[in-house]
């Protein structure tokens, strides 16, 4: 009896390690988010905004901050629909949405500046030709199930390049589609419109063309364009919407890295207040985007591992919600892909991963965010290859566990590799790799090169040569029309053709 004690109590603090955010954590995070959204509140610089949060019994705060109660936030998370879909062109790749454990799809970082070279670090604004190439060669990724944009082209016209962006999407892949960064609330309007275009889905059976990202000022404030574009998109109906805070810890958050994500928390509550006050029903995700500083510099960082503990402790807190949530995973602080580039990236990954989030970002992502390059992708499909791998559950059924096959083995002195049971296993069993070399010495020295990046410089090479997926006629001229008129309602003439852009 005491030794059944003894390894009752060992399992239960095997248990309590494995969990890095307890229950206990996760409802004191919750609660003091709540105490924040009620005692400090949110500073509101949207007249539109700061109307619905009164109108609906939110108080007025120091100087022009909105107090947000508990029962409206309670509220509001009740009217959020808990399972919902983002629509692909590919009905089979649609994303189904909910804040359950299970599948984790992934999808790539979005909206950085520079392409960068993975060896020496030197990086250049982006282009839609580097876009376009770029998208080519995440339609072939095994391990990424949505595309975003991932470079901000500054060959496109500022106030178009969402719609820009978008067509080069749609045109080189039919994997679902995270909708472009926007600054306006007409950018919204005409990417919604493009996206009828392309999946056919218009919300009204719980199918989303796009769901579009709103991102709260930290700390604690709701900025004026957003809150507008965010208010009148979803009384037209139609969207999802993600709340993405990107606070700091030590800088626009506390330095506790709990009060930290639970000051981010009480940032996603406060914009699933107004897009339910705004629209009920509109469905809502949690994107938390938390970085840490470096306490010498001062340079917020997010390649370290409080990115993936965060990220952890947000999913836990969206399911807690209802809300389905999509954290960070593969991170990297590092200039160049090197061993830093490495281990940060693995270790993010894993925790990423591991609490089963519905969305996971990060592919593509180097240089803290502001940089990418076609090699960091197919090494990042690498990096969430094992990743994936090693946190999938092995089997030890009778099957696996096959005493008679072991028994086997081991007394006919011909080894293992020629049973059939090793046969049924050895390919479910082992990782296959989508980049690493696992050949000899001899063979990698005559190849002549000099290391992984030349590995991936060759794989990204071959995937952009791929032909484009390309768009029906009548699709292609419908979006190319909808930024046309987009060009002409704001007075912008003589911007680029897109067919011309996209090579046609």
């Amino acid at each position: 009896e005491d030794a059944r004690d003894a390894r009752a109590g060992k399992g239960r603090q095997m248990t309590e390690y494995a969990a890095l955010w307890p229950d206990d954590a996760i409802e004191a995070m919750h609660a003091a988010a709540l105490a924040l959204l009620e005692r400090a509140g949110v500073r509101v610089e949207s007249e539109a905004a700061r109307g619905l949060l009164l109108a609906a019994g939110c108080v007025t705060g120091e100087g022009d901050r909105v107090l947000i109660s508990r029962g409206a936030v309670e509220e509001a998370l009740a009217a959020c629909p808990r399972h919902y879909v983002l629509a692909a062109r590919d009905p089979e790749r649609s994303l189904a949405m909910d804040p359950d454990p299970g599948i984790t799809y992934v999808h790539n970082l979005g909206g950085a500046r520079d392409v960068c070279d993975p060896r020496t670090g030197a990086g250049r604004r982006a282009t839609l030709s580097d876009q376009i190439a770029a998208t080519r060669i995440m339609h072939q990724l095994v391990n990424q199930e949505q595309v975003t944009s991932l470079w901000q082209p500054e060959d496109a016209p500022d106030l178009l390049e969402p719609l820009y962006s978008y067509l080069v999407l749609a045109h080189e892949t039919d994997k679902a589609l995270g909708g472009p960064g926007i600054s306006h609330p007409f950018q919204a309007l005409y990417l919604q419109e493009m996206a009828v275009v392309v999946t056919g889905a218009t919300g009204d059976d719980g199918t989303y063309p796009i769901d579009l990202a709103f991102s709260p000022v930290s700390p604690m404030i709701l900025g004026a364009d957003v809150s507008d574009a965010l208010v009148e998109q979803v009384r037209r109906g139609g969207v999802a919407v993600e709340i993405l805070p990107c606070p700091a810890a030590a800088t626009t958050a506390p330095g506790a890295l709990s009060a930290a994500i639970a000051q981010q928390h009480a940032e996603v509550l406060a914009g699933v207040v107004l897009t339910q006050l705004a629209a009920a029903g509109t469905p809502v995700y949690y994107g938390p985007r938390l970085s840490a500083v470096d306490p010498r510099s001062g340079v917020v960082v997010s390649g370290t591992p409080e990115t993936g503990i965060a990220s952890w402790a947000a999913v836990l807190l969206a399911r807690r919600c209802g809300l389905a949530c999509d954290c960070y995973g593969p991170c990297s602080d590092s200039k160049v892909v090197d061993t830093q580039f490495g281990y940060e990236r693995a270790v993010n990954a894993l925790l990423g991963l591991a609490p089963k989030p519905r969305l996971l970002s990060g592919v593509g992502e180097i240089q803290a965010g502001v940089a990418s390059c076609p090699e960091v992708l197919v090494i990042d499909d690498e990096v969430l290859n094992n990743a994936r791998y090693a946190l999938a559950p092995r089997p030890w059924d009778v099957d696996a566990l096959d005493v008679d096959a072991m028994v086997d083995g081991v007394l006919s002195g011909r080894g293992f590799l020629g049973t059939k049971h090793t046969r049924r296993y050895i390919r479910s069993e082992f990782v296959s790799p989508m980049l690493s070399y696992r050949g000899g010495l001899g063979d990698w020295l005559a190849a002549g090169r000099s290391g992984l990046v030349d590995l991936a410089s060759e794989k990204a090479a071959q995937l952009a040569a791929h032909d484009p997926l390309g768009l029906p006629d009548d699709v292609l001229g419908e979006l190319v029309g909808i930024i046309d008129r987009c060009a002409a309602d704001l007075g912008i003439s003589g911007h680029p053709d897109p067919r011309r852009l996209l090579g046609l």
